[in-house]
Order: C-alpha cells, then structure tokens, then sequence
C-alpha cells in the first residue's frame, strides 16, 4: 500500500477525490455529466495506474519525502516509549508540528476550483504530472475524469455491499458498478489503485 503522494503531486491527485457538485445531490452540471456519462474500462485504468504508479518512483525519489518519513519514524519510535525525558517530549511536540505542517500543505487543493477543467490544467501545468501523462499516452482531463468515475463506482459499489442503499441510485453510472464489482480484484491488483502502507 503506498502512502498519498506528496507535496505538489499530493496537492494535484488530492483534488481528483471530491465528486463534482451535481454527483452531490445539486443538479447536475456539466462535469458532473461528463464524469457519469465516462465508461469505465481495465485499459484505461492501467493508463491511470502507469501515471500514478510513475509519480510514486518521483515521490519516493524526492528528499522531501523522505525527510518527513524519517520524521514519521522517529515519532512512532517515540510514542512506543513507555517513559519519556523533557527533551524527548519537546521532540515529539516539534515533530508533531513538522508534520502536520508537511501534511497541511498537501490539504490545501480542497480550497481550490475542482472544477475538471481546473483541475487537469493544474495536472497539465506541474511538470511531474505532465510527463508522466505523456509516458503513459493518457491526456490531463481523462485521468481526472476516470479517477471521479472510479471513486463513485467504487463508493457506491460499497455502499450497496455494506446493505447502506439496496440498490444503485439513479444519479450513478449504473454501468461502472457493475463494472468495478465485476473487476474488484482486477483493479485491486493495479497497485497504484489500492491503498498501501508508509514504509
């Protein structure tokens, strides 16, 4: 399981999560048309795991990264003391701050316009993200598009697993439900698609 990515990529991939307004009960608008009118496929979704998996190797290359890992480290090291000296105390306490710093900074893209068009310009403008698109021949406002179909189909295909609705609303892609239900483990296996854990 990988950890979010980090710092600006974090801030650009962070901003796909949010489903567009229409998808959340106001009346649907044109990105939201586009996302639940977008039909979901293996092919396109190993394009999508390509981008992410490509700026993972970024990520984990990147000194930053690293710094706040090692930081992470150090204060789980730290909590698992049974006793702690004055200066050990003040360490975790700057610790603490350090990351949520870090952390803060990556939080930041729910305040910005999460409309599709902004959010693939600003995948389109950092150029990490960019490359990374080229290599896999995926364009910015498509993977933004299959990420929301994604987290929608995968939302609701949960929901309808857990009993929590009986049966798929008609505001979904019915299609990308049954689509994700009928590739669970097909897409858990894109690594860069599941969830994984720090080192």
């Amino acid at each position: 399981m990988r950890p979010p990515l980090h710092l600006a990529t974090a801030a650009l991939f962070a901003s796909l999560a949010p489903v567009p307004a229409g998808a959340q009960g106001r009346p649907a608008d044109a990105d939201t048309r586009e996302v639940l009118a977008y039909t979901l496929t293996m092919p396109k979704l190993r394009q999508l795991n390509q981008v992410l998996e490509d700026l993972y190797r970024q990520q984990e290359a990147d000194p930053a990264y690293q710094r706040l890992l090692a930081k992470k480290r150090e204060l789980a090291a730290l909590n698992e003391k049974d006793e702690l000296t004055d200066a050990e105390q003040e360490r975790m306490a700057r610790l603490e701050e350090e990351i949520a710093e870090a952390e803060d900074a990556e939080d930041d893209a729910e305040n910005v316009d999460q409309s599709l068009s902004a959010m693939a310009a600003r995948m389109a403008a950092d150029p990490r993200v960019a490359g990374a698109l080229k290599r896999a021949g995926l364009e910015a406002r498509e993977a933004v598009t299959i990420q929301l179909a994604l987290f929608q189909a995968a939302l609701t295909a949960g929901l309808l697993e857990s009993g929590t609705v009986k049966e798929i609303p008609k505001e979904v892609n019915a299609e990308n439900v049954k689509f994700f239900q009928a590739n669970k483990a097909a897409i858990a296996a894109l690594k860069a698609l599941g969830e994984r854990e720090e080192p």
